[in-house]
């Protein structure tokens, strides 16, 4: 039985094969936008509230047969866990730098065993670089107005040359090695302290284009970075475009060797994952891309190497955000995911999909309810494919679901979860 959707090359059903595959759900907090709700700490930190809350996304994860959580534990800097290294997080206890405050409650040990005990993975999510996302507070007009809304002990005030100001928010600057020193460092406690199942990275390094008056500005027109460049650069034959690549070359490098250190000393297999954008790269611009438009942005555009991380092995697994349906004219979800799947071929990482089920809701970009049914038909098809992941979890939710579409979707979703 052959299936077929819109543009999409035929593709034989019988193909289909779900055992052993991963099915997880990325949970993310900044802003809490999936969890938890301020109501956990508007009058002070509600621990009974914490737990049901946090309970209520397993019970919706065991409904659609999910196994694996990604659960964001660093969004900007600080932490959902006590740390010597990174200041709580504003989205777990309202202002950054607070604790709990509760007796022998550990948030994120407790996250951590109730998701083991519920019988699913926990992948540690963490963003290395960013430090403010952009509606926390609001944009800030200068790097100082910026600093003063983070505690006065974080990393950034601590070392503020080693912080970029972009777009009225604050970053760390991967060109100074100290930093990535210290996001190595932090993984490091995590790993000491915690059963993680994963370490897990998504696609913010550098950050992305923004508008301005209709314009478009990208990084590199700014380049906030350039004296860190020249002061840091291996030598003047080395391109900033080059150096900017290096860095975060070396952050997953150094990454992929602390956690083979740590799995060595304590026979343990944390592994190392990363969800980069989902093209890498247009073939008509790179050797080896994938035969999409180039008028999509790709990661290697914002020098993120992915293919390279999984050539060299510094990965075990890797999420591409697939965020296109079939019939998008310069990035067909299934072009994009075929090429992940020739990538990945023989090289022993894993290739999970990242699914984007929040387009039922931002601007109504998928109208079509089979749309994510068929996107996993069609993965579930390719030989190399081991599993997905949904963003974000509050759209697995029917009674958070804002159209119609999405309400009609879940119970479908549900059902080929389950198969």
């Amino acid at each position: 039985m052959l299936f077929s959707y819109k543009n999409s090359k035929y593709f034989d059903v019988s193909s289909i094969r779900t055992a052993g595959e991963l099915r997880g759900v990325w949970v993310t907090t900044v802003r809490n936008n999936d969890f938890p709700s301020p109501a956990v700490f508007e009058q002070g930190f509600n621990v009974d509230l914490f737990k049901r809350e946090f309970q209520a996304i397993l019970d919706t994860c065991k409904q659609f047969n999910l196994n694996a959580l990604f659960f964001q534990i660093r969004p900007e800097g600080d932490a959902f866990y006590p740390s010597a290294l990174n200041p709580w997080s504003a989205y777990l206890t309202g202002k950054q730098g607070v604790a709990p405050g509760v007796a022998d409650f550990d948030p994120l040990t407790y996250i951590i065993e109730v998701t083991h005990d519920a019988g699913m993975e926990f992948h540690a999510w963490l963003n290395p670089y960013r430090l403010s996302p952009s509606t926390w507070k609001g944009k800030s007009k200068t790097k100082e107005e910026a600093l003063a809304k983070l505690t006065p002990d974080h990393y950034a005030n601590q070392h503020p040359k080693r912080v970029y100001f972009y777009n009225g928010l604050l970053y760390l600057k991967p060109g100074v090695p100290a930093v990535n020193k210290f996001i190595v460092e932090t993984v490091a406690e995590i790993l000491k302290n915690y059963n993680v199942d994963a370490i897990h990275l998504d696609d913010f390094f550098y950050p992305y284009p923004y508008i301005k008056d209709g314009v478009t500005v990208t990084f590199a027109s700014v380049a906030p970075d350039k004296s860190t460049y020249k002061k840091y650069r291996l030598d003047e034959n080395q391109t900033i475009d080059e150096w900017r690549e290096a860095n975060i070359n070396a952050l997953v490098y150094g990454l992929h060797k602390e956690i083979q250190r740590f799995n060595q000393a304590n026979n343990k297999n944390v592994e190392f994952g990363i969800s980069p954008f989902g093209i890498w790269s247009s073939a008509e611009q790179t050797p080896g891309g994938s035969p999409t438009s180039s008028q999509q942005l790709s990661s290697l555009e914002e020098w993120v190497n992915s293919k390279l991380w999984i050539e060299a092995g510094w990965i075990d697994y890797i999420v591409p955000q697939i965020y296109w349906a079939f019939d998008n004219k310069i990035s067909p979800f299934d072009v994009v995911a075929k090429w992940w799947n020739d990538t990945v071929a023989g090289t022993g990482v894993k290739l999970y999909l990242g699914l984007g089920l929040y387009l039922y809701e931002e601007d109504q970009v998928w109208p079509n309810t089979e749309e994510i049914l068929h996107q996993l038909q069609y993965g579930r098809s390719l030989p190399n494919v081991s599993g997905f992941v949904f963003f974000t979890y509050h759209n697995l939710v029917a009674s958070r679901a804002t159209t119609k579409t999405l309400q009609e979707v879940l119970p479908k979703l549900q059902t080929e979860l389950r198969k």
